[in-house]
């Protein structure tokens, strides 16, 4: 077995984290790897290099046809024989792959967007060997009744040997501090997280939050602005994107991710809840499928500044609650979320294409 992943994007973001984790436990397992990258790109190349075989072509350009003759060589040359295609924007070429090699084909679907049931989409499932879906919510949404076999649930994993516990990590009991991991903008529920620490702040409870993730430059302005007009600059830190997030992650005492979209999954989530971490986030996707309310973590019904703010200073207060949740969030992700498990099942079901 030797995979190919094909990374058509021009930014690291949470897809890429993906096939890195997958790459880096099958290098783990001496299963070979490959990523498929632009040839322009070098940071993706040199992120990737660690864990995986880089294969490169130029994909901007043509969604990938113009090297289309070189991809065919490289995966003949080392015996490529199963094709992971993660973007629809991609799906054609992957599928032209396929043809030229005989590799099987599988899908990723990471977003809760309904199937598309016209006639060039059925043409696509028809030549897709199968499809991995990351949460239930997703593969609702996804699955085709009289092809039904071809879609699997794969939930997505930590990768546990990025969170290894730290030396003398243990920190003070105040300020209490809040931490938020994900993109920056405001359906993210950013702006009711900042108003509900301020909540807190104004009844005189000693508490910091701490904000890191990526966005668009106007929507990390607009935030910024927010923070100023609020007079919140002394207990608000944007740390922007972090490399090492086993160490925010122990650097806190609560993640809030207070979302108001269809979440696919929540990653962030379970690395946190694996790095000891209590959460608070919203039911808006399939974030209900990896919290277990009021045992493994907090679910909020509704999204705003006063539940958010209730919910935190209950977590602040209320010892016995954090340390169950502490728990139990642990063993719900050591169980149910890591790259081991996520992996197995992936071989499970190229295995069983052959």
């Amino acid at each position: 077995m030797s995979i190919l992943n094909v990374v058509g994007a021009k930014v690291w973001g949470g897809g890429e984290q993906y096939v890195y984790d997958m790459c880096d436990e099958l290098h783990r397992r001496q299963i070979p790897s490959f990523v498929l990258v632009d040839e322009t790109n070098q940071e993706l190349q040199d992120r990737f290099t660690s864990v995986a075989e880089i294969i490169t072509a130029n994909l901007y350009s043509c969604k990938g046809f113009l090297s289309i003759g070189s991809i065919v060589k490289q995966m003949k040359q080392y015996g490529i024989d199963v094709i992971q295609c993660h973007s629809g924007k991609y799906i054609l070429l992957c599928l032209a792959l396929k043809r030229l090699t005989g590799a099987k084909l599988i899908f990723y679907k990471h977003n809760v967007v309904h199937a598309k049931t016209d006639m060039y989409h059925r043409w696509i499932q028809s030549q897709v060997d199968a499809f991995i879906c990351v949460s239930k919510r997703v593969y609702d949404v996804q699955v085709i009744a009289d092809i039904a076999h071809k879609y699997h649930l794969v939930y997505n994993g930590v990768n546990t040997q990025r969170f290894p516990v730290l030396e003398n990590e243990s920190i003070s009991t105040s300020p209490f501090i809040v931490g938020y991991a994900g993109r920056i903008i405001e359906n993210k529920g950013i702006f009711e997280l900042l108003d509900a620490i301020k909540i807190i702040h104004d009844r005189d409870r000693a508490i910091l939050l701490r904000i890191c993730g990526d966005g668009k430059p106007s929507d990390i302005e607009r935030m910024h602005q927010y923070i100023a007009e609020h007079k919140m600059q002394d207990y608000v830190q944007y740390m922007g994107f972090q490399k090492d997030m086993n160490q925010f992650y122990r650097s806190i005492h609560c993640l809030v991710a207070p979302s108001k979209v269809q979440e696919a999954f929540g990653l962030v989530l379970c690395e946190a809840m694996y790095c000891k971490v209590p959460v608070i986030t919203s039911t808006s996707g399939a974030q209900v499928e990896i919290i277990e309310n009021g045992t493994s973590g907090i679910l909020l019904e509704t999204v705003n500044s006063t539940s958010i703010a209730d919910t935190m200073q209950e977590m602040m207060i209320n010892n016995v609650l954090r340390e169950s949740i502490i728990n139990e969030g642990y063993k719900r992700v050591e169980t149910t979320f890591t790259i081991s498990k996520m992996v197995d099942s992936i071989i499970t079901i190229v295995r069983n294409l052959r």
